[in-house]
């Protein structure tokens, strides 16, 4: 996991304890993290053009970098290893303030960044944080539109890049990007208390290069009494092989490509999970190609998680917003799409 990508998950999962832990630690500003006061703390009736400006610098500047998280709420003040979160001025109505950001991100670069994400973090007054996830883009270079001007992460600063430097980082093939996504169908609870369901296991490219040699690796423990079973519903352009039960690899076959923007769907599961659970669950992908950086994922559940997960579907099992929450826990965070 990139290092942005890894921060912007720990802030989702500890969200207050998160914030005030980089706080405390006086984390300073760095190439991944970046502190933003609000020019008017969130309080007007709509976004002010510092943060929009703000906001512009750090898509194009993560964006042609290695991808960065910004911390909208929290003051920075020069120290002596760079800038260092000093002082907290939580926004007003974060929800608003993030249908805001939402709201120009297409407007912000040229071409826009689709893959920039934003969560909202509340205190019990109903102020709060705004974090944004800006990845490292497959389409860089990205251009501020205002001012006209390409920037990089460059320490705890944005800077704006020469036309030379830029046309020698980014006049070379881009390289292939590969993720992975899920479909999903909701849980079903049988009569022996068994929680079945299925998954079909996505490879896209998202990047602006063609992709071969595709592969992914899959590697699920289950507790005792569970089980998992897979498929491979396109045996034509791939190989694959399963492992103990526990370990799946994919591969594509020689000449198969996968185009830009492309999906496949070499792999489906089955789960059969049965409660009591006498261990804990641990779902790890690692998905890659030919050049291409690999891309790793995992999700671990306790033993008390999934008695937990188990024991909240069984009280409302009749709904299907609460069988597909259920999956989704079961799967984790990375993107998904439904059945």
């Amino acid at each position: 996991m990139a290092r942005a990508e890894d921060l912007f998950e720990r802030i989702s999962t500890d969200r207050l304890g998160a914030i005030d832990d980089l706080i405390a630690e006086r984390a300073s500003e760095e190439l991944f993290l970046d502190f933003k006061r609000s020019s008017d703390n969130g309080g007007g009736n709509h976004l002010s053009d510092r943060d929009r400006d703000n906001l512009a610098r750090a898509v194009s500047g993560f964006g042609n970098s290695e991808g960065g998280v910004i911390v909208w709420g929290v003051d920075c003040r020069p120290g002596p290893h760079g800038d260092v979160p000093v002082e907290r001025f939580p926004i007003e109505q974060p929800r608003r303030f993030r249908s805001w950001l939402e709201g120009v991100i297409s407007g912000l670069t040229l071409p826009a960044h689709p893959g920039v994400r934003h969560l909202t973090i509340e205190n019990d007054d109903g102020f709060g944080y705004v974090v944004t996830y800006v990845p490292k883009s497959y389409l860089a270079p990205h251009q501020c539109l205002r001012p006209i001007q390409y920037y990089m992460r460059a320490g705890s600063n944005f800077a704006p890049v020469p036309h030379g430097v830029l046309a020698g980082m980014f006049g070379r093939p881009p390289s292939p990007l590969i993720f992975h996504m899920w479909t999903t169908a909701p849980a079903d609870i049988g009569p022996n208390g068994r929680v079945s369901f299925t998954v079909g296991v996505i490879i896209v490219n998202r990047s602006a290069a063609i992709a071969r040699d595709v592969y992914l690796n899959l590697t699920v423990h289950t507790p005792n009494g569970s089980e998992i079973g897979a498929e491979f519903p396109d045996l034509r352009n791939w190989e694959g092989t399963q492992a103990f039960g526990s370990v799946t690899q994919i591969l594509s076959k020689e000449g198969f490509r996968l185009a830009p923007g492309v999906i496949a769907q070499p792999l489906q599961l089955r789960f059969n999970l049965r409660s009591p659970f006498g261990s804990h669950f641990l779902l790890k992908v690692a998905t890659g190609c030919s050049g291409s950086p690999i891309k790793e994922y995992s999700n671990r559940l306790t033993t008390a998680d999934l008695q937990q997960l188990y024991a909240d579907l069984v009280a409302d099992g009749d709904s299907p917003e609460a069988r597909h929450r259920f999956v989704e826990r079961i799967l984790g965070s990375p993107p998904k799409t439904a059945d």
